[in-house]
């Protein structure tokens, strides 16, 4: 096992950029595994806290957590609106959250469809065949009350200028023992087609999409992670833990990335010192990226067996 000499510059300015080299893909899963005071809520908080920093106000982050009081001063450094945080983990949070990605993408075809019309509404009036008196709904959109003009809407996000919808993330904190992570069906299909949240119509096609950040104590359980969202999470930050056999079945999840004793390296060499984790990156960027282990988020962690001449 070697540390790569290849590390992520902690003030590096677009750590976070969409298409950066070193930042794991927005559109994503990811499983936190903790014990009490170990820090998770300040890991994953920096985390989207770099994202925020890059992506600004493009970046919309919503909180699912019974906790989000005692934690308020952490996570209110992300610049979260109070009507995106649930502090009741119950069966209607998976449609909320659906709604809130249906509702950004109507918002985004919306402002692109009157940006778009905006020229041939301005002909119309400068060419006399306007009636200011029977404006409909649809006019009135372009008209601005303080101003007493019509004018080019505004748009939400900066990121439509670039034609894209915002970012959207959930971080769902301490909701380990409700329904919501274990038997709730609507929040499994939730966390199977979270990449595909806010569908674009054809001939556009695409989606809005939604990460997804979990927190629990456990792995395995009751009260802890599904199966399904187990199974479909690209990545994970794993904190010192002394239940063994436990780690046992994590390592053993991930058995068709790494060989298990060559996991358990990895997470002893990541989690020495406090505080330090093991972050996994099943979909890290082969390309630019030379592993997808690492000790927190800024130093990479290459196996001998794939990179047996990094130093």
């Amino acid at each position: 096992m070697k540390k790569s000499s290849h590390q992520i510059a902690k003030k590096i300015k677009r750590f976070c950029n969409r298409n950066a080299r070193s930042s794991p893909e927005t559109t994503s899963t990811m499983y936190c595994k903790w014990k009490r005071g170990s820090g998770k809520s300040i890991a994953i908080t920096n985390l989207i806290r770099m994202y925020k920093e890059e992506l600004g106000s493009d970046l919309r982050c919503i909180i699912v957590s019974p906790t989000f009081g005692s934690n308020y001063k952490l996570l209110s450094e992300l610049g979260i609106n109070r009507e995106d945080v649930f502090e009741d983990p119950d069966d209607d949070v998976p449609a909320k959250l659906i709604r809130i990605a249906d509702d950004e993408r109507d918002a985004f075809l919306e402002w692109k469809h009157l940006n778009e019309y905006y020229n041939d509404f301005i002909k119309t009036i400068k060419g006399g065949f306007f009636d200011r008196s029977k404006m409909d709904d649809y006019m009135l959109q372009y008209f601005n009350p303080l101003t007493n003009q019509f004018e080019r809407p505004k748009p939400k996000y900066n990121c439509y200028l670039k034609g894209k919808a915002p970012v959207l993330f959930t971080f769902i904190d301490d909701a380990q023992g409700s329904n919501l992570l274990s038997t709730n069906q609507k929040m499994l299909q939730l966390c199977l087609r979270h990449r595909h949240l806010g569908q674009f119509p054809p001939p556009q096609g695409g989606a809005v999409g939604m990460s997804l950040f979990v927190s629990t104590q456990t792995f395995k359980t009751n009260g802890g992670l599904n199966k399904a969202i187990r199974n479909n999470s690209t990545s994970i930050i794993l904190f010192k833990t002394k239940d063994m056999s436990e780690l046992k079945q994590i390592a053993e999840a991930f058995s068709g990335e790494i060989a298990v004793d060559r996991f358990f390296q990895l997470y002893e060499q990541a989690t020495d010192g406090e505080y330090n984790f093991l972050f996994v990156d099943l979909h890290y960027k082969k390309d630019v990226q030379p592993s997808g282990f690492r000790q927190n988020f800024d130093t990479y962690l290459i196996p001998d067996e794939k990179n047996s001449g990094e130093t």
